[in-house]
Parts: C-alpha cells; sequence; structure tokens
C-alpha cells in the first residue's frame, strides 16, 4: 500500500492453487485501509491481486467512474476525513463494510473526470520530481554527515590542527599513562583500606593487580602522530563500574509500569540524533528506589547491545535520573581523559567499531554485544586538547547540515499541503474548468440506478453534506 498510485506487487503472493480458493481483483482496483492506524491508506493496483480482510476494494464501474479518479477521490480530504470521522472511536479504529459503503463520493461528469485526472497527473508529476529532488538531497546530507564524522574520528578532520599545534600538552599515550596511574593508585588505596590502613612488609601484594588489557592492534590502522588504541576498559572512570547492563528478569518487568513516573529509557529511545523519550516506559518513586543504581547521571553515555547494536546516546540534564533497561548498556568513562561527545562522534562515525560488532556477532544467531565484548572494544584515543577541536569542528559542520536538514524537511512537508491542497479543489469542483456540454452527473447516476443489481458497482443516491456540490457534480454513496 505504501506504493499508492504504483501498487504492482505484495511482500506476499499466492500460488496459482491460492489464487484459485480467493476472489481476484481486476488490475485498477481501489483499495482502501479501513483497520487499525493506517485507516485510511489507499493505493491503485495497477496489477491483478487479492487482499487480506484489513482492506476494502473497489472495482469502480469504468462507465461511470474513472478508476484514477476514484483514487484520487480516496486521498483526497473529501473522502479520507469522511473515513476517519465515521471510523469507530476505538482503540483499534474500524470501518466496517456498511459504513464504507455509505460514505459519499463526489461524482462528476466523465470528461470532468478526465479532466481532473490529466491535470492531476500532470501538478502530481512535477511536484513528485521536486520531491525526489529533495530526498536526494537528504540523501547527500546524511552521507556527507557521515564523512564529516568519519573525518573527525580518523584525525583528517583536524590534520591542519596537528600543523599548527604539533606538541600538545598531553598525548592520546600520556592520558593512557595517567589514567592507568590513578587506576593502580585507586586499586592499591582500597587494598590498604581493607587492611585498616595497615601496609604489608612487603610489596607482593601489589602484583596481584591486574591491569585492564589494551585492544588487539594487528587490524587496526595506523593513527595520526599523538593518537594511541586503547579499550573502553582503560578509559572507564576510575572507581565506578565502567560499564554496566540495564536490570532484568525480576527486577524490572511489564507489572512495574505506570502510565506516569519516572522514565525508563527502552531501545526506542536511542535513535541516530540521540536520545528522547518517545518510547520511554514508566515506573513509581518506590521502585527508583530500588534500583538506584540504574539511575542515569548528566555524562554518562548508552549504548544499545540489541537490536540496532552500536547506537549511542549522550544523557544530558534533560534525561538526568531516569532509569535504563536490560537492552542498554551505561558507559562512564573518564571524562578528564576522554571527553563524552568525541566517544559519541567515534562510535557513529568510525569504520572500526563497525568492524568489530560485526566480528564480535559472527555466527550468532541475532546481533547483540555483552559487557565484557563492550569492554574490549578498541577506541582511537587523540590528545585532549584535539578532542576538544574535533567536538567543535563536528559541532560546526553539524549545525549547518541540522539548518539545511530542516529546510528540506519543511519543503517535504510543504510539498503534501500543495498536494492536499490541489486534491481539495479538484474534489470541490475547482481545479479545472467545467463544460455545460459534457453529459451531467445526473444522468451517469440514473444510469447506476438502472444498471442491474450484479453490476460492479452498485451505489445508492445521497444529497451533498456541507459544501455545495459543484455543478453538475453529484454526490453518491459507494
Amino acid at each position: 500500500m505504501g506504493s499508492g498510485y504504483a501498487l504492482t506487487e505484495a511482500e506476499t503472493n499466492l500460488t496459482e492453487a491460492g489464487a484459485h480458493s480467493v476472489r481476484v481483483l481486476p488490475a485498477e482496483s481501489i483499495l482502501v485501509t479501513c483497520i487499525g492506524a493506517t485507516i485510511g491508506k489507499t493505493g491503485f493496483a495497477k496489477v491483478a491481486g487479492t487482499t487480506n480482510q484489513q482492506i476494502n476494494a473497489l472495482v469502480p464501474d469504468t462507465s461511470i467512474v474513472l478508476p484514477q479518479f476514484g483514487y484520487f477521490a480516496f486521498i483526497s480530504p473529501v473522502l479520507f476525513r469522511q473515513i476517519i470521522d465515521n471510523a469507530s472511536s476505538t482503540t483499534l479504529p474500524i470501518l466496517n463494510k456498511s459504513k464504507f459503503e455509505a460514505l459519499n463520493f463526489p461524482l462528476p461528469p466523465l470528461p470532468e473526470q478526465r479532466r481532473i485526472v490529466a491535470k492531476l497527473e500532470e501538478l502530481f508529476s512535477r511536484l513528485d520530481a521536486g520531491v525526489a529532488a529533495v530526498r536526494r538531497s537528504q540523501a547527500l546530507l546524511k552521507r556527507y554527515r557521515q564523512s564529516v564524522l568519519h573525518a573527525a574520528v580518523t584525525g583528517e578532520l583536524t590534520r591542519a590542527w596537528r600543523v599548527a599545534h604539533p606538541t600538545p600538552p598531553e598525548t592520546g599515550e600520556a592520558l593512557l599513562t595517567r589514567i592507568r596511574a590513578e587506576r593502580r593508585a585507586q586499586w592499591e588505596a582500597a587494598q590498604v583500606a581493607k587492611r585498616g590502613g595497615q601496609l604489608p612488609l612487603n610489596d607482593a601484594w601489589k602484583s596481584k593487580y591486574v591491569e585492564p588489557e589494551m585492544p588487539d592492534t594487528s587490524e587496526l590502522p595506523e593513527l595520526p602522530a599523538g593518537w594511541v588504541w586503547a579499550s573502553v576498559e582503560q578509559l572507564g572512570r576510575v572507581g565506578d563500574q565502567t560499564v554496566m547492563t540495564g536490570p532484568f528478569g525480576t527486577s524490572l518487568g511489564r507489572e512495574d509500569f505506570i502510565k506516569d513516573g519516572i522514565p525508563v529509557l527502552t531501545i526506542g529511545c536511542l535513535t541516530e540524533q540521540g536520545i528522547n523519550l518517545n518510547k520511554a516506559v514508566h515506573i513509581s518513586e518506590q521502585k527508583a528506589t530500588d534500583l538506584e543504581r540504574y539511575r542515569l547521571s548528566v555524562g554518562d553515555l548508552l549504548f544499545s547491545r540489541m537490536a540496532s547494536v552500536g547506537r549511542a546516546g549522550f544523557v544530558s540534564a534533560s534525561f538526568e535520573g531516569a532509569f535504563f533497561n536490560y537492552h542498554i548498556m551505561r558507559l562512564r568513562l573518564a571524562n578528564h581523559i576522554i571527553k563524552p561527545h568525541y566517544f559519541l562522534y567515534y562510535v557513529r562515525g568510525s569504520g572500526e567499531v563497525v568492524n568489530y560488532l560485526k566480528r564480535v556477532n559472527h555466527g550468532a544467531t541475532r546481533d547483540g554485544i555483552n559487557t565484557e565484548q563492550l569492554l574490549n572494544m578498541p577506541v582511537c584515543l587523540p590528545p585532549f586538547a584535539e578532542q576538544a577541536e574535533i567536538i567543535a569542528e563536528v559541532e560546526r559542520r553539524l549545525t549547518v547540515l541540522d539548518a539545511l536538514s530542516q529546510t528540506l524537511t519543511a519543503e517535504l512537508k510543504r510539498a503534501e499541503r500543495l498536494r492536499q491542497s490541489l486534491l481539495h479543489r479538484a474534489f470541490t469542483g475547482r481545479l479545472v474548468p467545467q463544460d455545460s456540454t459534457d453529459e451531467p452527473a445526473a444522468a451517469l447516476l440514473a444510469r447506476l440506478r438502472a444498471a442491474p443489481a450484479a453490476g460492479p458497482a452498485k451505489a445508492a443516491a445521497k444529497g451533498p453534506r456541507g459544501r455545495k456540490a459543484p455543478a453538475q457534480q453529484t454526490t453518491l454513496g459507494l
């Protein structure tokens, strides 16, 4: 049905034997969805086929109604509004057959139908060409956005900056050395605290410390001067859990969700643009107290571990205090070593992240990543000052791209409004001139009434509702 005026194929098909057991609709049938969220969605079948019970089909009598005219009528505000208004007002809207047949259909003379169809096809052809150009521009913007992120995390974006700053205050290697020393010092302090502050007689106990492993760099690309490869675990915040998976099992279930409360982010909340609450669920204050360790803080990073694996988001003040579910992992990195937004751009722009996720998912029945695999994921670490420059350059370019993207989106909305305006004019008699020599629609209607009951389109005459029908245009029930 998404093909609209050019419906030529379906996701599922019948065998020849199956086709004999169903009603096969001829080409140029009008298909209208009459149940569910997509109620009113209409397609024009260019080939013969059949439908399921969610779709009503109209096979026009071509001596009275042009099939193309019928399709345009159903996607116009005139008929679409009737479908919505007459559907049952339940959680699942339904327009039953009797209500469908009672819809008021605007019927001009056949010659005028032909003029309307020709004019709409001409105007829509131009409009569709413009829409296609906008969509191509959107695709180009998306590719350029990705190229900006890729250039950022491979060093191309800041090549000139490195020339101007050949000796940064602290290289990636120096940052890594510093976080290693901090982590070891914290571990040693914790061991001493366990002994009530008493130092052991010798330093043998220090050998028990396990240093987070470096990533395997044998297949990783060479980095720019001052950059170094590290693992997520090496970059974790000292004294905190670097990666945490959201609560699962009896810790958090459907029975805990309420209509309004504290938001719990689901995987649907992680989009290509970042975090939103559109797919969030909610829990009570009491449940939130039980799940306190999963509460989010500003600066946390989120990483999808299932479905769209690898989507990442930054927890801003808007999401502080929210929680996250089992399909998401929370990262807490050492922000004085790696800036959160740099890591975010790295995940979104690095081909090495894509390759790593493919490698750890090799042979798996479904995409996914666990805590250990995320801890071992390689990250390229630039000097801290260069990270700041990368963020500034990326944001400067993305701001321009976002503005262009908003303009293109506005153009698509304007095109859709124009389309609806043209349809409204067409089916209120204001798109094409009317000809007094055309056979009146009343004569068409009289012929329809006189047609045998077995005819392909039987309809009862009804008076127009609302706006007065234009001259020579009759309104009838389907």
